[in-house]
């Protein structure tokens, strides 16, 4: 499951970037709808919706914790 929750963060960073960029040049209209971000693992997901850390994730590094933070705003579908 880190490996997945990791990697995520990683595909939410480019993805965010990439949807500000192309904003940026206002040639598709609709770049404003968030963003889903499909995944295959049920762990990941979980911790990335959970609000609330939980005692075996306190490993993961805070940087990676983006996608929580994405996702609880709603900027982010994690499906």
């Amino acid at each position: 499951m880190e490996d997945e929750y990791i990697a995520a963060s990683e595909v939410i960073k480019e993805a965010v970037w990439m949807k500000n960029y192309i904003q940026e040049l206002d040639v598709v209209p609709s770049i404003a709808e968030l963003v889903v971000i499909f995944c295959d693992n049920n762990g990941a997901i979980a911790q990335a919706k959970e609000l609330r850390s939980h005692h075996r994730s306190k490993h993961i590094l805070r940087r990676y914790y983006l996608l929580k933070e994405m996702v609880s705003r709603g900027d982010i579908l994690m499906d």
